[in-house]
């Protein structure tokens, strides 16, 4: 009986033992899960800020060529009014006035055409 009784204890010693382990393990194991949690959070927020400094980035480059780009289509714009304003006033020389009158004009609108031209070949 005293056998018994010594591996009773000793068994019991040995669950004791085995529970306090257990509850080690999973406590070791919820810390495990926090860190790994933490971790993720950083990592997380880390790449949420290169996120937004890139979005930021491609706004900045975004905006940039749409103000350059409407530089550029004003500059067109006003190119093609005087182009246009200079054809209407060819075909109303051409129309209504003399020829004296369209040789005294045809060195002006040389000029003004040379000017056009300087405009345009910077846009086009």
């Amino acid at each position: 009986l005293t056998k018994v009784k010594t591996k009773i204890a000793e068994v019991n010693t040995a669950v004791t033992n085995l529970i306090t382990r257990e509850r080690e393990v999973t406590e070791q194991g919820e810390d495990v899960k926090k860190q790994i949690h933490t971790q993720s959070q950083l990592i997380i927020n880390l790449v949420q800020q290169s996120e937004r400094q890139l979005v930021q980035q491609v706004d900045t480059a975004v905006q940039q060529k749409i103000q350059l780009l409407t530089k550029q289509k004003e500059e067109a714009e006003t190119v093609l009014k005087q182009l246009k304003d200079c054809e209407e006033f060819v075909e109303q020389s051409l129309k209504l006035g003399s020829q004296q009158q369209i040789l005294r004009e045809k060195q002006n609108m040389v000029q003004v055409m040379r000017t056009v031209n300087q405009d345009v070949n910077p846009v086009v």
